[in-house]
């Protein structure tokens, strides 16, 4: 849970501390959602609001118009230019921009200069607007013959494009798929046909969503639409502030009549008390007090997308006491501080009813928050070496998707594309009747079974028992879990067998202490982080030298199936792509393969970008077979996974039809 920081939190926590015993007493005892939040709000004070105000102080200085800070930008964005880093002097242009006051030289000046960024970069289409930007903005009528003389060098070389999309509210899900309901599962998604593996189940765009902010100077939330979270080379910026950032005016727009308009002179305040905080309240915004009323009030609703995020569980009595009294001060507080915003506002604002709603879609967002990723993957081919990950980049409400249930090894797949669209496709055949089931983050070819259940009961409220968790329990039962370790002396094919308080060889019957296995593994583990920074620093061979001794030690060896076998191949490949060894880079990807395949399964989406990237080694080592040999079987499980229009696939095919040309 993306908890409110520190500062305010000890602030809550110190409140909750010193209330008379009676008063906790009887929140402890509130069982509805309006008596806890209506407690709530008698005990929130003007001091509240003081203390959120001065926490926040640092944070205003972030958000606010500054053309000194805006002028510095276009200084750093200057020096990148000159030193022909183009995107890097784009990214301090729009910063530049964003830090503009309206009314600041600097604004038409930033616009300019990012337009010459942009030109080289060969986004002629966003030079172009940003060349216009400079000018309706007052661009020195002195300088007017470079935008002239740089709109045409755009126009000379701007060729067709495909309409930008327009990020509509869209739903679709497949008519083989239905909502189903029972006591035990409540509300949930089955199949009602039989869905083959690789059909698309449901393709969704959130109902709101917040940019998670950066640790540096560029991170998600410069980088993306605010709105519909779509990269962006030329970020729209919000009039009033200089973080919320756009696409362009429609998003810009949609966003300021949905809930910016609120949210503006609050974003300090909205940073600090986090991102599920903020989404709730955006949530309740967007809806409306019309919308919310008519909720609350049995009414018939006006809008059936709220009305199912509405009569999603908030579990408030499986929250602790201090938990629901710190959500509902957090939203008691900026209640009050909207209210002052918009005492002198002409338009009628229920400040009460509003907060009310955002403090129920608080307690609801802790389980059915769903994180928005993207895939950082440079693969092997730049200079610096970076591991494939998932990155956050937001937190979203995905109405339909908050009903599929949970499965520790889910017969479905879910990527992100345009438009912050989540698409849900089938990973095996799923029969009628059965449920359609995705993973909430901790999966069987992560964790182990105590882990994954720990976090699921503190997270989400519920003993995990689906599939992979029986099996496991099962083979717990009969002591036969396999360690993924062999004996060192006969190495022994099969795993070792559990024996009385440890493991023994089947073969020499030489025992090893559960203890004594568990500290070597650890220290593989910290081995394996050590080559990673070595490797980062270049210092291959150091990294090399470590990895080659990583596994002996206590009398056993990491099985070819280990996770730990499987991670120290891929660091061995990774160092030798790091020098252009793509072949020796191939065979260790290669072995590491063993291990994904044993973690995630060989139809899993890890086993698909596990081949996606041997077969780049292949082609890249000129071994045309190869990669021949490896190509069709990446294709198709990225299609299975990610659909067969998705960027992997289409690098595939290219290379493909290069290797057969």
């Amino acid at each position: 849970m993306d908890l409110p920081c520190l500062a305010w939190q000890d602030h809550v926590g110190q409140k909750w501390t010193g209330l008379e015993p009676a008063t906790r007493k009887c929140f402890k005892s509130l069982l509805e959602l309006e008596d806890v939040f209506e407690s709530a709000i008698s005990c929130t004070t003007q001091d509240d609001v003081k203390c959120l105000r001065s926490i926040s102080a640092g944070r205003h200085h972030d958000m606010r118009k500054d053309a000194v800070e805006a002028a510095a930008c276009r200084e750093r964005g200057n020096a990148s230019f000159k030193r022909r880093k183009y995107m890097e002097a784009a990214l301090h242009y729009s910063q530049g921009v964003c830090l503009s006051p309206k009314s600041s030289d600097q604004l038409p000046l930033c616009y300019a200069n990012r337009s010459a960024a942009l030109f080289h970069l060969q986004r002629y289409q966003d030079a172009l607007d940003d060349v216009s930007e400079a000018e309706r903005n007052g661009y020195p009528a002195g300088l007017a013959h470079k935008l002239e003389k740089r709109r045409a060098e755009c126009l000379a070389r701007l060729s067709p494009s495909d309409p930008r999309n327009d990020p509509e509210e869209r739903l679709d899900m497949s008519t083989k798929a239905t909502v189903g309901f029972s006591p035990e599962k409540g509300r949930h998604v089955e199949a009602s046909e039989t869905i083959e593996a690789g059909e698309v189940i449901l393709s969704e765009r959130p109902y709101s969503s917040v940019v998670i902010p950066g640790d540096d100077a560029f991170g998600s939330e410069r980088l993306r639409c605010h709105a519909c979270l779509n990269p962006t080379w030329r970020p729209v910026p919000c009039g009033g502030c200089s973080y919320e950032r756009y696409c362009g005016a429609r998003c810009r727009d949609r966003a300021w009549e949905e809930h910016h308009r609120r949210e503006c002179p609050l974003g300090a305040e909205l940073s600090a008390v986090g991102v599920l905080a903020q989404l709730a309240l955006r949530v309740a915004l967007k809806a409306g007090v019309e919308n919310i009323q008519s909720r609350s009030d049995g009414a018939a609703h006006l809008d059936a997308v709220y009305a199912g995020i509405y009569r999603l569980l908030h579990h408030l009595d499986r929250h602790s006491a201090s938990m629901r009294f710190l959500c509902a001060v957090t939203v008691a507080t900026l209640c009050f501080e909207l209210r002052q915003i918009t005492a002198a506002d002409s338009e009628a604002f229920d400040w009460r009813r509003l907060g009310g709603a955002a403090f129920r879609h608080l307690l609801q967002l802790r389980c059915n928050a769903q994180a928005v990723v993207t895939l950082d993957d440079q693969g092997f081919l730049d200079s610096n070496v970076v591991s494939c990950q998932e990155r956050r980049i937001a937190t979203a409400l995905f109405p339909m998707l908050s009903l599929i249930n949970h499965s520790c090894r889910p017969n479905t797949s879910l990527t992100f594309g345009d438009n912050d669209v989540v698409t849900i496709r089938a990973t095996q055949t799923v029969h009628p009747g059965h449920e359609i089931l995705h993973c909430y983050g901790p999966h069987a070819g992560r964790m182990g079974i105590a882990e994954r259940q720990r976090l699921l009961q503190e997270q989400y409220f519920f003993l995990c028992n689906c599939e992979a968790c029986g099996e496991e329990q099962l083979r717990q039962g009969r002591h036969d879990q396999a360690s993924g370790l062999l004996c060192a002396t006969c190495q022994d094919s099969p795993m070792l067998s559990s024996s009385e308080g440890g493991w023994c060889c089947r073969l020499c019957g030489r025992t090893f202490g559960r203890h004594e296995l568990t500290d070597h593994l650890r220290t593989v583990e910290r081995d394996l982080d050590v080559a990673v920074e070595l490797l980062e620093s270049d210092k291959a061979y150091e990294a090399v030298a470590r990895l080659e001794r990583i596994g002996h030690g206590a009398g056993v060896m990491l099985a070819p199936t280990h996770a730990l076998r499987g991670r120290a191949e891929d660091i061995m490949a990774r160092t030798h792509a790091s020098h252009g060894d793509w072949s020796r880079a191939a065979v260790h990807l290669e072995r590491s393969g063993a291990a994904v395949a044993a973690s995630f399964g060989e139809e899993s989406v890890e086993m698909a970008r596990q081949l996606a990237k041997l077969a780049q080694l292949h082609f890249n080592a000129g071994c045309k077979a190869s990669a021949l040999g490896v190509i069709p079987e990446a294709r198709r499980l990225l299609s299975l996974h990610c659909g067969a229009l998705c960027p992997e696939v289409q690098e595939l095919q290219a290379m493909e039809e290069c290797l057969r040309n």
